[in-house]
């Protein structure tokens, strides 16, 4: 059998065909268990000095100079001890960008080792949710049946808790939504969906909730393992397709060497085979252009997401061959009582001044929405979905209904706020926008009110839920309230309206980290979305497998 090379970059003119493995060689190799590797390279005229070599994980051509002529995307197989590598394993090898001394890491993959349940969660943006992944699984789902085929599907607990087009800053609000409480593993993925440059440095909404969320995700119970996932956009790299060093990676790397958290680049692993537009890495092209025509040869289904059956997979391999290093190093050299006091050691302080994480949960949607709820005079939680697709909420059709919701508005950052032209200001510089989530629709909707009691006290505002546009959309209302640990916002049901009907309808509540200004989540489709899947979780969980 012979295939076109990656190494060629596409070119179609006329190839010969060369054995990897030849003559006695090739009773060698079965003798070794590996496999034979057919190639097909084009030639020049008078062929010399064809240096032949065998490889443990994967049969490669090489070349007089050494340098590797990539072998073909090899069929993903499942099974314990089958899987066939993609990536060689000096790629993998460079794609871990830092690894430091990956205590947390030996901790969780030491369960393994004993036998007990692992558990990990990932979260990101579209690139973890799985698009571009058509027909092949999303880079979080190979990890998953990489981990059960070969530790055993009962100690393996793992939820995909990545949601498309949101920041790093939704997930640090909400991450109590993504999130095993119980995990043991986080593995992170936003240098794509963050902004990749940011002012003033650090000091910026964007970086600080990014390490908010970092350093929340590393106080759970479990004291987890986080690793960084930093995935890379070819096509819209600034200032022109391919440059290396455009992406939010090079300020996320100074967390990760702050907090010595172990790293993975899906740049530093395949970079140069993407700019030598090897077959399986090539960028001249992206699949959807031709997805069967394109199959195996592209590394992107689009100019943003990788094929699940190339790109995704090499993000994959370089998580699959983290986890399996650890696992082999912890054979040969044991956790040490000092090993496990310092994956439990407290953090240090922000490496942000004074951009501690918060006290308590602040996102509050679905199931867990319900929670926050202390007294609801008519108003009933209910199911108005018309398909497959839950639409929770709590709703009322009467004048007059109260609802109360009980949150923390407490915030442990400390800073000075950034002011933002397009957004409204609190009536304090040390209030907090809460945001709460409600139906808005062309018909049926009424006018509600919304004050707060209790410890905290917020400027009264009216939301109106009736919209001109004919859609049924959840959105979100921002107010401000003072700091306090038990902040009861109540919404009353006016005798207003615009569309003859009083129908009102609440799906979630959201405080922010920080006092003062702030943009919020700005993603109320995300919040819909995450409310609606988030129903058909047991345990209120987002997990983007439950789509389907």
């Amino acid at each position: 059998v012979c295939t076109p090379r990656r190494d060629m970059g596409g070119d179609t003119r006329s190839r010969r065909c060369v054995r990897s493995v030849m003559g006695g060689r090739a009773a060698l190799a079965a003798a070794l268990g590996v496999a034979v590797a057919w190639s097909c390279v084009q030639l020049p005229q008078q062929v010399s000095a064809v240096r032949f070599t065998l490889l443990g994980d994967a049969g490669m051509l090489h070349g007089r100079h050494g340098r590797e002529l990539a072998m073909d995307v090899p069929e993903y197989v499942r099974g314990k001890g089958k899987y066939q590598w993609f990536l060689p394993k000096e790629d993998r090898e460079n794609g871990i960008s830092y690894f430091g001394a990956h205590t947390r890491l030996r901790a969780a993959m030491d369960k393994l080792r004993r036998g007990e349940k692992l558990h990990i969660s990932t979260i990101g943006g579209s690139i973890t949710g799985g698009q571009g992944a058509v027909d092949a699984p999303n880079w979080p789902q190979y990890v998953f049946n990489f981990l059960k085929d070969n530790y055993g599907d009962d100690n393996i607990v793992a939820v995909n808790g990545a949601i498309a087009g949101t920041l790093s800053a939704y997930m640090s609000v909400c991450h109590n939504m993504h999130v095993l409480a119980d995990a043991d593993i986080v593995f992170v993925e936003y240098s794509v969906n963050d902004h990749h440059s940011v002012t003033p440095m650090f000091e910026n909404n964007q970086r600080r909730a990014f390490e908010r969320l970092l350093r929340k995700l590393m106080t759970y119970e479990n004291s987890p393992a986080v690793v960084l996932v930093h995935a890379y956009m070819w096509s819209q790299a600034i200032p022109h397709a391919g440059s290396f060093w455009s992406n939010a990676e090079r300020e996320f790397a100074e967390l990760q060497l702050y907090y010595h958290m172990p790293a993975l680049s899906l740049k530093t692993a395949v970079y140069h085979r993407l700019k030598a537009n090897e077959e399986g890495f090539r960028v001249d092209k992206t699949r959807n252009e031709d997805v069967e025509g394109l199959k195996n040869k592209v590394f992107y289904f689009d100019p943003v997401h990788p094929d699940g059956r190339t790109g995704a997979r090499c993000i994959a391999e370089l998580v699959m061959h983290l986890l399996q290093k650890v696992h082999d190093e912890l054979e040969v050299v044991p956790m040490s009582d000092a090993e496990r006091a310092s994956a439990v050691a407290e953090l240090p302080p922000p490496m942000i001044p004074g951009n501690f994480e918060s006290v308590s949960n602040k996102c509050f949607i679905g199931n867990q929405f319900t929670a926050t709820v202390t007294e609801h005079v008519d108003w009933e939680w209910i199911n108005e979905s018309k398909s497959m697709r839950p639409k929770w909420g709590f709703v009322t059709t009467k004048v007059g209904a109260v609802i109360k919701m009980l949150v923390d508005t407490r915030v442990a950052a400390t800073h000075t706020p950034r002011v933002f032209s397009n957004v409204a200001g609190p009536g304090s510089p040390d209030d907090v926008l809460v945001e709460l989530a409600y139906l808005k629709s062309y018909e049926h909707m009424g006018v509600a009110s919304i004050t707060c009691e209790g410890q905290c006290r917020c400027q009264p505002s009216e939301l109106d839920a009736h919209g001109a546009e004919r859609n049924s959309q959840v959105h979100l209302h921002n107010f401000y309230a003072s700091p306090a640990e038990e902040c009861v916002v109540v919404v009353q049901v006016l005798d207003k309206t615009r569309s003859g009907e009083h129908k009102f309808k609440l799906t979630g509540i959201m405080v922010s980290e920080e006092s003062g200004q702030s943009p919020g989540i700005q993603n109320h489709m995300a919040v819909e979305y995450v409310s609606d899947i988030s129903q058909r979780s047991t345990d209120g969980h987002f997990n983007i497998e439950n789509h389907a």
